[in-house]
């Protein structure tokens, strides 16, 4: 299915970089080479309510959103959408009076690991056991956006699959090294306008060209047709169900949102996640239409990769440069989650590893220099795992499963004085042994009860061990106060 040469794909793709590049190169430039510690990871905490709103937005834009929105739309019709699309926007709301929390008792902070740090004053167990999360679930965003831009690639241009899953991952290195929070804010804005934008052309076109929306009509029961009440109940369960816990507790698990909760003002915290959300609905609402178009019988529409069936769509209906634009929309989506990703990582390596653990007093270069090199090695260590090329859902679900081990811990940690270290760490590690390698084994075999036992595992776990701690705590209670 090539509907580009693939070197018109490779000129797309650098042009896309020295775009970006340029565009970092620029703001680096007028900064003079002034770069400190604050500036990389944390924008100054100057960043304005409507730049983070779109960073944040588009920052979860990820391969899940781009592609299985329209795969669930046309698996699952209607009742796939729903389940996919409305926990994904009621995540952010969710997520936003816990960054305006984590903001006023640590308004000088970097990282959620390093409030567990204070928070459990300095108990190393407890700091290790998130950061296992946070760690593991920027590794999946690293992994699954560049495996997911790779598999279009090579889908639609004919390019080596493993060629292009490298493109994706150094393009956003790139200009991710060069100035980290300030690069992945503005490049985000760019990226978040540019989908919006291309979005709004394609999909209405096809739609156009398809017959209007009752193309869209005849495909909301999936394509098999069953799937057309909202509230089917074996959707809800096996897929509703694990996906709810797995998208509710990803901001949570996810250093990406915490980052931005830190780089924003802290007035404007709450607009900034609550519009962010807004904005990032138009993402996968739009997509899910392409998926009921092509579960539309009347089109016949031959679909080779379900996990592609929004190209697939747009190439069915229109001409090739529709699908260059829609490789440029899934390009800027793709790559400002893996630049979030690595700036996320590299506030992790530098604060929580390289200044707990190996240099307690560093100055701003020593910092630079650990963030870009916690850049280099994750990159390395995503990237060899997304060359293996596992199923997108797989890798889904599963960081999903590793984020809702941290979901209780988090919030409780943050808000319920009684939760002490020990219960933190025995609940996040306990859940981690048991919930994740059960997610692994259900979604390899594919078993849809094992998945969603799997998926209220992890949680459940984690929220009656840290319970069972903080009601059997008869120690000092925490006071918040100690941290500010």
């Amino acid at each position: 299915m090539s509907h580009i040469s693939p070197s018109a794909a490779l000129g797309l793709l650098l042009a896309f970089a020295l775009f970006m590049i340029s565009v970092v190169w620029i703001l680096d430039r007028r900064r003079q080479g002034n770069q400190t510690m604050e500036h990389f990871l944390v924008a100054k905490r100057e960043v304005k309510w409507m730049h983070g709103a779109l960073s944040i937005a588009v920052s979860w834009v990820w391969a899940p959103a781009i592609f299985i929105a329209s795969l669930q739309a046309y698996t699952k019709g209607i009742a796939g959408a729903f389940w996919f699309v409305v926990p994904n926007i009621i995540c952010f709301f969710l997520f936003a009076p816990l960054a305006l929390r984590l903001r006023k008792l640590v308004p000088n902070g970097y990282t959620m690991p390093e409030f567990i740090i204070k928070r459990f004053k300095g108990h190393t167990g407890a700091h290790i056991a998130f950061l296992i999360i946070f760690f593991g679930y920027q590794i999946g965003a690293l992994l699954i956006n560049a495996l997911a831009g790779g598999t279009l690639l090579s889908l639609l241009t004919g390019i080596d699959v493993n060629i292009a899953i490298l493109a994706m991952a150094i393009t956003a290195l790139a200009y991710s090294f060069i100035s980290g929070m300030e690069a992945s804010v503005l490049t985000d804005v760019i990226q978040m306008l540019m989908i919006i934008i291309l979005g709004f052309i394609l999909v209405p076109l096809v739609i156009s060209i398809a017959g209007g929306f009752d193309a869209v009509i005849g495909g909301l029961g999936g394509v098999s047709g069953e799937f057309g009440s909202i509230f089917h109940p074996g959707i809800a369960w096996a897929f509703g169900i694990p996906v709810t816990i797995s998208l509710l507790s990803g901001p949570i698990g996810d250093q990406m949102f915490f980052q931005r909760g830190f780089a924003v003002r802290e007035k404007h915290i709450i607009r900034t996640f609550v519009i962010g959300g807004l904005i990032f609905a138009l993402v996968p609402m739009t997509l899910c239409l392409l998926g009921f178009v092509a579960a539309n019988p009347a089109f016949a529409i031959e679909v080779s990769d379900p996990q592609m069936v929004g190209p697939i769509v747009i190439a069915h209906f229109l001409p090739s440069w529709a699908i260059i634009l829609f490789i440029f929309m899934a390009f800027a989506g793709l790559s400002s989650t893996i630049d979030s990703a690595y700036v996320a990582l590299s506030s992790l390596g530098a604060i929580d590893i390289y200044k707990r653990y190996i240099n307690p007093n560093p100055v701003d270069k020593d910092i630079l220099r650990a963030s870009r090199i916690t850049m280099i090695v994750c990159a390395v260590i995503g990237t060899a795992i997304a060359l293996l090329k596992p199923q997108l859902m797989w890798v889904f679900l599963i960081y999903g499963a590793l984020a809702s081990a941290g979901l209780f811990p988090t919030i409780l940690s943050l808000t319920w004085n009684r939760l002490n270290a020990k219960g933190a760490m025995f609940a996040v590690a306990i859940s981690l042994l048991v919930g994740t390698p059960l997610s692994i084994y259900a979604n390899v075999k594919g078993d849809e009860n094992l998945i969603v036992y799997a998926a209220i595992s992890s949680v459940l776990i984690s929220l009656v061990v840290s319970i069972v701690a903080g009601l059997m705590n008869r120690g000092a209670r925490f006071d918040f106060a100690e941290l500010s």
